[in-house]
């Protein structure tokens, strides 16, 4: 049976949070997105809207991508209610219509569609939901089989020349750690790879990665062998000190280890729905929980030991908080976060936690070596900068509040 998949698309969702945030919405992203992830045939696409004026060039987007429109007409109070109402029924139409959908992706962050969402799932539908990070209902996002932001849709700015200069140092210095020389195209899949792709493969072009290269004869000599060139450090450089690998030790040392981003962000999901379940779980008991739903990754004591790292970051973040125990072991623990969106503001804790312990070092503060430290990757710089920010705020306040 072929792949085939339905796109319901609810604009005032998406389309206000956007300017709210003060991003572009680009259709095209999305369904580009929807094609790489699902690899299926996108059979229906179509975009309800409980304004009838939107933008022209907006209705003329959808129409080039292949959406049909539905709008209402709002006679009372409850035109949004309505529009989704018809979102509602023409997907459910789907079930019974005789064109069979293996895939929905729902492009709505709106929690009012959860029921929606069961009754496909309820049907053995893989659902697939698309929405803003500052919009998004943590239950909606939980239940669906995957969830994307449309922020990480967004292309990366291309990085300035300093940034680049710093990202080039640090691809040279991991890969000359044991040799010599490394060749240039290696150097520049490495610093796409420490960039999260914010370095472009087609930012630079061989030609002018060439000219970059160049640009930076103090840090890097090149070396011709045939057609290939290769890439030396000039005499004299020392190596890199690797700044992130410094925070992370140090961290570690204050019991504050930094746990995988990727591990990282589904055990926070984890500890929530576990306490939302059952308040007053001993401390020891969520570890063994945490545990079993992880076999491959927590294989070992030390995989344990990185569990217990992340309550240990949880709770100093206030996230959960913890009762008096004999042992921190037999402590019951309880969820210190609440609202409908406990996830992304326990994510954003953590994030807070990490990053202020690290400015807190007698080591030089450095915010790309900081993103490489706490996710791996230097693209996560602008978001980094907004939590600072919130860090300063919440000092400023602070006298105030006392």
């Amino acid at each position: 049976m072929a792949h085939d998949v339905a796109v319901f698309l609810d604009l005032d969702n998406l389309v206000i949070g956007a300017r709210d945030a003060n991003l572009n919405f680009d259709v095209g992203l999305i369904v580009d997105a929807v094609k790489q992830r699902t690899g299926g045939r996108v059979v229906l696409r179509r975009a309800y809207s409980g304004n009838l004026r939107q933008d022209q060039k907006l209705m003329k987007d959808l129409a080039t991508a292949g959406f049909t429109m539905q709008a209402a007409v709002p006679l009372n109070n409850f035109g949004k209610n309505l529009i989704d109402m018809y979102m509602v029924v023409d997907t459910m139409d789907t079930l019974v219509d005789g064109q069979e959908y293996s895939t929905y992706v729902l492009i709505t962050g709106d929690r009012d569609f959860l029921p929606l969402i069961h009754a496909l799932r309820r049907r053995g539908k893989h659902v697939i939901g698309i929405g803003l990070k500052h919009t998004t209902s943590e239950s909606l996002m939980s239940l669906c089989d995957e969830y994307v932001y449309y922020e990480d849709l967004l292309p990366a700015p291309p990085l300035t020349e300093p940034e680049a200069e710093t990202l080039l140092a640090k691809a040279v210095d991991s890969l000359l750690a044991n040799d010599e020389r490394v060749r240039a195209s290696v150097v520049k899949e490495r610093m796409i790879e420490l960039s999260g792709g914010q370095f472009g493969r087609f930012q630079y072009s061989d030609t002018s990665f060439s000219k970059f290269l160049a640009r930076h004869a103090k840090r890097i000599t090149l070396e011709k062998d045939g057609t290939t060139t290769y890439i030396r450090r000039t005499p004299g450089q020392p190596a890199g000190p690797e700044l992130h690998r410094r925070y992370r030790s140090a961290l570690k040392k204050q019991k504050l280890r930094v746990v995988p981003p990727r591990l990282r962000l589904i055990v926070i999901k984890e500890i929530i729905e576990e306490l939302q379940k059952e308040d007053n779980i001993e401390w020891r008991e969520l570890v063994d929980r945490l545990a079993v739903r992880h076999p491959a990754e927590v294989e070992g004591e030390a995989s344990r030991n990185m569990i217990n790292a992340m309550l240990v970051l949880a709770r100093r973040a206030g996230v959960i908080r913890t009762l008096k125990g004999k042992t921190l072991a037999t402590a019951p623990v309880l969820l210190a976060v609440e609202g409908d969106k406990m996830f992304q503001e326990s994510v954003v804790r953590c994030d807070m936690t990490y990053l202020d312990a690290i400015r807190a070092l007698t080591e030089p503060f450095d915010l790309q070596e900081a993103a490489l430290a706490i996710y791996e990757q230097v693209s996560y710089v602008p978001y980094l900068r907004q939590l600072l920010t919130r860090l300063d705020d919440a000092r400023i306040d602070a006298p105030a509040a006392g």
